[in-house]
């Protein structure tokens, strides 16, 4: 047996996980064996697990690090529980914000065994030092304190001159346990560098009971404490049945009537029977405590005005959540079932996630400690893990070379501990009563995660923070002030604008539709009613995703829909005869195969499985299913397609519950385009993504207004329909110059650039930003503000690029819109726009891309037939051919650069041919004969401006050229 070992929860101190541990404590024969990690119990209820596996009797202990005296560094003690009232006081130490004072050993001794001694103890230490009184008085203290469950310890290859000083004491057989190979010591000592602590390597690897007698050469007396201790240790570790009494079933079957009657007035007999059933299911799984604190929480949120999601994952199925206020989707309207979330026949415990607003997540954290009381509310702790690449990379770090062996035995031990992103516990009795908890936060940190804290019984709460109901809130905010009876809640879920815009893929900042995936199933499907965004949510999805091309040609060709019996019409019939969601396999199975709702959602896990789980319900199921009318052979034939289809089946409780945020992001977006961008702006830093919100916003018909010094604020600010760019829209204008500029302005408004230097206290580097960005136009030309700066003088195009390199986007004038003229003289009957190439791919002669345009980004795609190396990223071109959606394809296009315009007389042709035919430059050449003008092949395109033009004055021949920037002087 062991005392003493450690495992990975004694974070970067052992190479041994919970079930290596345990594992090669089996193999070495062990009946007995102790888990004593460093200030942490985390490790425990994993312990007992793989201690009962192999037959070994778990101890449970803990290396705690104790403050002697101000002046010395802090020691370590182990502390085993011998019975569970000791493993509660090992409990409360290990809660402790360590190093724990020696006083906290003398507090919680009760039902706890003290290991004093080995390398790191403090008596260790007097006697090293030969501070012999001061190890005396210690010893003596330890004593009376703990009497005769105070041992020493005699470590295996360890000599410690304790038995000299001590010899009355007991002692008992220990080795330091952190690795079980002996190669594993270099691992170990990579893990002390990685850590940046003293390298901690004992001498031998995990011995065997014989090894330890032998290297620690212990007395038969030793040898008998050690035994009768391992003994005496016999411990279950505490389970939480339960969370913090309320009211109970009665308090919770009062409020859903209530909130019944607020839902639906007089409840009809559908929603009185599948609520009775609900209540009856919840009290009898004793869940009824969890139901209310959900809801006292989402109340709370509500009532203090914190945005609360309309419901998340399958708790969006239970009416009786509905009725509390916990989810806003009616599962009657859409088709969700209970037992997806809570099955009586399987006894899951309910699991209900809470979506709130990003920025005030903390207040409801707040209150729930402040409403149920502070030792009973605590985080869900977690603990990161070596990957693979992080294994190689610091192996490689601390030895200055690769060591794959190493790097290969460190991946998945345990780095660091962390918090939950959003699981809580709220528990009936205090929770250091089962879990130790870390007292670095602001409300406590469980030493358990959140797969030991379930089995042992404890109910979890995620209180998710989602940035899109910050984002939501202020859009409706900013609505409500031009519209105050608007509201996000009254958005009518059918709005044919909206499915436009979701239809042509102009889904950047919506929720879960932003991706390329999405834009272009969307732009595939093109949705025509809110269930199709539902279905689409579900499909999007890796194993749903191969479903897409049928489901949207069944949405097109009805024709190709056939079902095997009518009821499958009306359960399948919203997904054109696929099945797509969780709720319809369950449907299926219940209303054909003759199962219970609660045997379906067994099936529906068991399908998802496969293999005999799978196989064990076909017959069942056929049975079933010809007792409702079905042949053999077609229950056999529904049977296979539902098992094909439930591995990839989706949950629809979340997916409409997401929808909702998907739709009302879309409809904002449709109708108040202007405060959709203004705000997800703010809520951005500058950068590629706020350049592409600028260029979407212009492609929706959004004025964009150039920051101003006279008139924006810090950030991005609305100026009626229009959105007003803020001083801080490049990061080179730091908050507190923008303050500054705002502050002073006041109600005065400068009248020159001297006005505004002499009033704000600017260096000159950031006057030269603030001249670029277009921020001082209002007090005269660009060019002037440069010159009064004394920096040179720079040209009109050099200053709009200037001006897009620093705000994103161009604002003032696009390089482009010049051009525009000429491009429409040239595009006959065909579709045109003039732009900056932004994004470009070229396979072989066919081209596909995206043109920065004056009026936002626009994609193209096509053939391009003829010599094409002007055609490249940061080329400004036009581009001809035909609309479609939101992309045009091209069928012809040319490069916006000088060009020659030649007005010929008939007898000009020739002499025209052969001034240009040599040239093959890369300034188009364009005849204009009549009303007509004729753009000629690139062979004949200008190379040498000045030759050519001399040539063409030599010759008598019209000509200009067409110059809007002046590039060819």
């Amino acid at each position: 047996m062991h005392l003493c070992a450690h495992s990975d929860y004694s974070l970067l101190e052992s190479v041994l996980t919970v079930e290596g541990l345990v594992k090669q404590g089996a193999k070495l024969g062990f009946t007995a064996l102790a888990l004593t990690d460093h200030n942490s119990t985390g490790g425990h209820w994993e312990f007992q697990r793989y201690c009962r596996e192999e037959g070994i009797k778990p101890i449970f202990g803990l290396e705690l690090d104790v403050n002697y005296d101000s002046d010395s560094q802090p020691r370590q003690v182990v502390v085993l529980a011998l019975d569970n009232g000791g493993y509660g006081s090992l409990l409360r130490l290990a809660s402790l914000p360590p190093p724990v004072p020696r006083e906290a050993l003398a507090q919680f001794k009760q039902g706890l065994a003290l290991l004093e001694g080995g390398r790191t103890g403090q008596l260790t230490a007097h006697v090293a030092q030969g501070h012999l009184d001061q190890a005396q008085a210690l010893y003596k203290w330890y004593g009376e304190q703990f009497g005769g469950d105070f041992f020493l310890r005699r470590e295996a290859g360890e000599k410690t001159g304790l038995e000299r000083t001590f010899p009355q004491a007991r002692f008992v057989l220990c080795q330091d346990v952190r690795y079980a190979q002996r190669a594993s010591a270099q691992t170990l000592r990579i893990l002390a560098a990685i850590k940046g602590s003293e390298v901690n390597v004992p001498p031998y690897p995990m011995l065997s009971w014989e090894e330890i007698c032998r290297q620690a050469g212990g007395s038969r007396e030793m040898v008998a404490n050690t035994l009768e201790l391992a003994q005496r240790c016999s411990v279950e570790l505490p389970s939480e049945r339960g969370m913090r009494s309320q009211e109970g079933s009665t308090r919770l079957e009062e409020l859903a009537w209530q909130g019944a009657a607020e839902r639906f007035g007089e409840p009809d007999p559908q929603v009185r029977t599948r609520l009775q059933y609900e209540l009856q299911v919840i009290s009898e799984l004793g869940f009824a405590d969890y139901f209310l604190t959900v809801a006292d929480l989402v109340r709370f949120a509500k009532g203090a005005g914190i945005p609360v999601g309309p419901g998340r994952g399958s708790a969006a199925g239970s009416l009786t959540a509905y009725v509390l206020g916990i989810t806003e989707v009616n599962p009657l309207e859409w088709g969700l079932v209970f037992e997806r979330f809570l099955n009586p026949e399987r006894r899951s415990k309910p699991d209900i996630d809470v979506d709130f607003c990003f920025e005030r997540r903390g207040e409801v954290l707040a209150y729930a400690v402040q409403r149920f009381g502070q030792g009973h509310v605590a985080q869900i702790g977690t603990y990161g893990t070596f990957g693979p690449k992080s294994a190689v990379q610091e192996v490689r770090r601390v030895l200055g070379r690769d060591n794959p062996k190493a790097a290969a035995e460190i991946q998945n031990l345990k780095r660091h501990r962390s918090t939950h992103a959003a699981g809580i516990i709220v528990s009936h009795r205090p929770i250091e009563e089962f879990s130790a908890v870390y007292r670095d936060r602001s409300i406590p940190v469980t030493h358990l995660d959140m797969y030991a804290l379930e089995d042992l019984g404890a109910l979890k709460i995620d209180l998710l923070g989602l940035r899109t109901l910050t984002l939501l809130r202020n859009m409706e905010q900013e609505v409500q002030r031009r519209g105050p009876s608007f509201s996000l809640e009254g958005i009518p879920l059918h709005d044919e604008k909206t499915l436009e815009l979701l239809g042509q893929g102009r889904t950047t900042g919506v929720f879960q539709l932003e991706s390329e995936l999405f834009q272009d199933l969307l732009k595939q499907l093109k949705p025509a009613s809110f269930t199709d965004i539902v279905a689409l949510l579900a499909l999007g999805r890796p194993g749903p995703l191969s479903m897409f091309g049928e489901f949207a040609a069944r949405r097109r060709d009805p024709s190709r829909i056939s079902y095997l019996h009518p009821e499958l019409e009306e359960i399948l019939g919203e997904t054109y005869g696929l099945i797509l969601y969780q709720e319809q396999v369950m449907a299926i199975a219940h209303r054909l195969g003759g199962l219970s709702l609660g045997e379906a959602d067994l099936l529906r896990r068991d399908l998802a499985k496969g293999g005999a789980d799978a196989e064990r319900w076909r017959e069942r199921f056929v049975q079933g299913a010809q007792g409702r009318g079905l042949g053999r052979e077609a229950a056999q034939k529904l049977f296979s397609s539902i098992a094909q289809f439930s591995g990839y089946a989706f949950n629809k409780a979340h997916s409409v519950s997401y929808a909702l945020l998907s739709w009302r992001a879309a409809y904002l977006k449709t109708h108040y385009p202007e405060v959709f961008y203004t705000v997800l702006l703010n809520q951005g830093s500058p950068g590629k993504g706020q350049s592409a919100l600028l260029a979407e916003a212009k492609t929706l018909g959004v004025e964009i207004l150039p920051p101003s010094v006279l008139h924006s604020q810090a950030k991005i600010t609305l100026e009626g329909k229009a959105i007003r760019l803020g001083l801080t829209t490049n990061r080179k204008v730091p908050p507190y110059s923008a303050q500054e500029i705002v502050e002073k302005r006041g109600a005065k408004l400068w009248a020159s650039f001297a006005q505004f230097r002499a009033a704000v206290n600017l260096d000159h580097k950031l006057l030269e930003t603030l001249v670029l960005m277009g921020a001082l136009d209002d007090l005269g030309e660009r060019h002037q503000h440069l010159g009064e700066l004394g920096l040179p003088a720079r040209s009109a195009l050099e200053l709009v690029k200037a001006e897009k390199e620093l705000l994103g986007v161009y604002v003032s004038l696009h390089p482009c819109g010049p051009f525009w003229p000429l491009a429409e003289r040239l595009r006959g009957e065909l579709d045109a726009a003039v732009g900056e190439v932004i994004e470009l791919e070229m396979r072989g002669k066919r081209c596909q891309g995206v043109l920065d345009t004056p009026g936002g980004y626009l994609a193209f795609q096509g053939q391009l037939d003829f010599p094409r190396g002007w055609l490249k990223s940061g080329a400004r071109i036009a581009v001809f051919g035909l609309l479609q959606g939101t992309s045009l394809v091209l069928e012809w296009a040319l490069p916006l650069v000088p060009t020659l315009l030649i007005t010929p007389k008939p007898q000009d042709l020739e002499i025209i041919k052969g001034i240009l035919g040599g040239e093959r430059g890369a300034r188009p050449a364009i005849l204009l004969i009549g009303q007509a003008y004729h753009v000629l092949p690139p062979e004949f395109w200008v190379g040498s401006v000045g030759t050519v033009n001399h040539s063409l004055e030599a010759a008598g021949v019209v000509y200009t050229w067409f110059d809007p920037w002046k590039e060819n002087a």
